[in-house]
């Protein structure tokens, strides 16, 4: 079993300017996303079909993205990050097409489960190759402002994107929402089609025992390397963690408040704190006065954590001014935290094997999500909101201590 590496990006082709573009499409495709989840969720219950029939989508899905993301890793590594973020944008330009058409001729909730869950596979592949590629296109220099972007994408999705697919979805319907979606899909498509010197950013990797071969070096490379364990342990941990506080957690603390209203005002809240600590993040180590721009980008980010655990533990003791408050500083916490991972992980992982890392680290947390999401259920129905959230606080507290004194990571930091 062996492996090649080629060269992807020559220097005079890791253009800003040029990986800009690439930002661009996959801003309106971030933005229509979740024109779709509102517009299916609430199809599934206008049309009579249930809960249950809504908990089957969303379950496929999901199931679907992990079994996609699991077979990105090696897709990445040998066709490159570019080709397939063209090609998965194209081909769920035409399954959100198809959905649209479906919703349309009111099919039945087999064929939606179907069409979405083929869209969540694919988008499975897509993220590792979107989190892999400012590694590729990018010099080491301008990797972290390649960062930034791609996580104000996700900000702006959040924050944008919510509001006005639900708006879209309650005034024009789901079948207009859902094609809004198509439509960001083929900007994405199109913008990665029009990057230049796209040749120049093929896949690095062969070998020639071929796809079996490439999951065989990517674990093996995962096996042999102990700070990458350390950290897929402690991400897959905080996304346990956090995955049932804001999917779960804040629907019922919004009960105690004021209802709907509350909850979309604090998820906005979360939104507009991501999207400032994204803005920021490629900035904080140029702040002169700021203590945080003399500590390594490792301890940075298990340190930014620690102090978002108590924004979070206090959500259930609040009034609804104090928590969106506090979600708001958790979210800048977050976004700073989350564009300092993924820059650490592409400058200390060879691009040979950038893309299998990378899909591994969004399967690790895939993979707990559920998990999480149910335990924190289990407790919220035992009347335990405020000890779930504490507890959650605390293992976060502690999980982030483990980070900043575990000796690999310590030598990594150096």
């Amino acid at each position: 079993m062996t492996e090649t590496s080629r060269t992807t990006s020559p220097p005079e082709v890791r253009s800003f300017r040029n990986f800009r573009v690439l930002w661009l499409g996959q801003l309106f495709s971030s933005i229509g996303s979740p024109f779709q989840t509102i517009a299916v969720s609430l199809w599934i219950l206008e049309t009579g079909r249930g809960a249950s029939a809504l908990a089957a989508v969303l379950a496929v899905g999901t199931i679907s993205q992990l079994i996609g993301t699991l077979f990105s890793g090696p897709l990445v590594d040998r066709l490159g990050a570019l080709s397939i973020i063209l090609h998965c944008d194209a081909l769920r330009c035409a399954l959100a097409g198809l959905l649209a058409v479906a919703l349309l001729l009111e099919s039945d909730t087999v064929a939606v489960i179907g069409l979405v869950s083929a869209s969540s596979a694919v988008g499975g592949v897509f993220l590792p190759a979107l989190r892999s590629a400012p590694g590729v296109l990018l010099s080491e220099e301008d990797r972290p402002r390649g960062n930034s972007l791609m996580e104000v994408s996700n900000s702006t999705s959040m924050l944008v994107g919510a509001l006005a697919g639900g708006m879209t979805v309650a005034f024009v319907g789901p079948v207009p929402a859902v094609g809004f979606n198509a439509a960001g899909f083929a900007v994405g498509a199109l913008c990665a089609a029009l990057m230049k010197h796209r040749s120049a950013f093929g896949g690095t990797t062969a070998s020639t025992d071929g796809m079996a071969g490439l999951v065989r070096e990517g674990l093996a490379f995962v096996r042999r390397t102990g700070w990458l364990r350390t950290l897929l342990l402690i991400d897959a941990t905080l996304d346990l963690v956090t995955a049932g506080q804001l999917s779960v957690g804040l629907p019922a603390i919004s009960r105690q408040l004021t209802g709907a209203s509350s909850l979309g005002l604090m998820i906005a809240g979360f939104g507009a704190g991501s999207l400032m600590g994204a803005l920021l993040a490629s900035r904080l180590p140029r702040i002169p006065f700021l203590p945080l721009r003399r500590i390594h980008p490792l301890r940075r980010v298990y340190l930014l954590q620690l102090l978002a655990a108590p924004f979070l533990g206090v959500l259930p003791l609040s009034t609804l001014p104090v928590a969106t408050v506090c979600l708001v500083v958790a979210g800048v916490l977050n976004a700073i935290a989350s564009v300092h991972y993924v820059s650490i992980i592409q400058r200390n992982v060879d691009s040979a094997v950038l893309g299998r890392v990378m899909a591994l680290l969004v399967a690790a947390g895939l993979s707990v999500q559920p998990l999480g999401q149910i335990l924190c259920g289990v407790l919220i129905e035992g009347g335990w909101l405020r000890e779930s959230f504490a507890a959650g606080a605390l293992v976060m507290v502690l999980v982030c201590a483990l980070g900043l004194t575990r000796r690999n990571l310590r030598e990594l930091a150096h």
